[in-house]
């Protein structure tokens, strides 16, 4: 009896090691070379990150891809004490300017903090009715925010109307202007919007602003799988998005995004980084970015996303200037799908390792 239950621990024993080994192998074969080839020395990687006024995880800022315009910050903080007036002359400026890019980012950051808290939104709507600018933040504030994966939250019912006809007053109040078509466009999943509606929408946006990034992110979020398209639909918008795009639209962003969503469960082997197609691809990105005007307001969202991509073909030269560039920023693809694991400061340390 007691040599059955011996054989019996044996094989439990083994049984377990396997499984260990089995995970083991997994980790090691999603790390790049340079993981592989100094995994657990951290503290070199660190060192050489603060020489280079890389800076520590503690003082990585989770809320913004990166540092906020300075016009941003003003209308912000203002709208955190109470006083909506900056923000209705920043937005005001940018539709006069039109600039639609700026504009989109602005309405995105002013909307979150009316999510947060609308007293001042609910101020400016009482003392300047049917103000389109107004409106249009309060439809952005309704927008479900999205979640990693492509999803984005339920909407409330009882919201759906008023956002709505908040978009209508922003439409009327700036006929030239895409961003309320932005705004809708991110809506669309949760809004269970059919494929011909968002079609419809994204032509009128990028009828007035034809490679708007904000048009083109808020429509492929709605293409992915984990939206309401396919792998194939998604690579099919990205693709068009980039083909005969000029260099410093920021256009080949779409076709990295659309493999990284495709591929965000799905890849282990180091090698499917590595393919000619994807080389092909974040060289036309490099491209793209170093073409692109320096205080273009996405930039940064595309250089985070070259980062990732070079580190993980192990092109560590080349990602150490991309994570040079937007250091101190995190809340981006593809890091903020991965904030708990922590793969910015994995990635940036191993770049630092590993670069000549």
């Amino acid at each position: 009896m007691s040599r059955v239950i011996l054989v019996v621990l044996i094989g439990i024993c083994v049984y377990f090691w396997f499984r260990s080994r089995r995970g083991a192998d997994r980790m090691l074969s999603s790390m790049t070379g340079g993981d592989r080839a100094v995994a657990g020395d951290a503290t070199q990687g660190s060192e050489r990150s603060a020489e280079l006024g890389l800076l520590p995880a503690e003082k990585q800022d989770t809320r913004y891809a990166a540092a906020p315009d300075p016009a941003d910050e003003v209308a912000l903080a203002a709208v955190r004490a109470g006083d909506w007036g900056p923000a209705a002359d920043l937005l005001a400026a940018q539709a006069a300017a039109k600039d639609w890019e700026r504009r989109a980012l602005s309405v995105e950051l002013l909307g979150r903090e009316a999510a947060a808290g609308a007293a001042w939104l609910d101020a400016w709507e009482a003392a300047r009715p049917g103000d389109g600018d107004a409106a249009l933040v309060r439809s952005a504030a309704a927008t479900p925010v999205e979640r990693p994966g492509g999803a984005a939250g339920a909407p409330d019912g009882a919201a759906r109307p008023a956002r709505a006809a908040a978009l209508e007053t922003a439409k009327r109040a700036h006929t030239q202007d895409p961003v309320p078509y932005v705004v809708e466009l991110a809506g669309a999943v949760a809004a269970d919007l059919s494929h011909a509606e968002v079609s419809a929408l994204f032509k009128e946006a990028v009828a007035r602003a034809p490679y708007l990034y904000a048009a083109h992110e808020a429509a492929l979020r709605y293409w992915l799988a984990g939206g309401k398209g396919s792998p194939a639909l998604a690579e099919e918008f990205a693709a068009d998005a980039a083909d005969g795009a000029p260099l410093g639209s920021l256009m080949s962003a779409f076709p990295l995004i659309a493999w990284f969503e495709e591929h965000l469960e799905s890849t282990r082997d180091p090698e499917e980084y590595r393919t000619d197609e994807l080389s092909r691809l974040v060289d036309r990105a490099l491209m793209d970015a170093a073409a692109a005007p320096a205080a273009h307001p996405r930039l940064p969202e595309l250089r985070h996303l070259l980062a990732y991509f070079l580190y993980k073909q192990d092109r560590f030269d080349a990602a150490l200037e991309q994570f040079r560039r937007v250091d101190g920023y995190v809340n981006a693809l593809p890091w903020r799908y991965y904030a708990r694991e922590g793969l910015y400061m994995r990635a940036r340390d191993t770049t630092v390792r590993n670069a000549s």
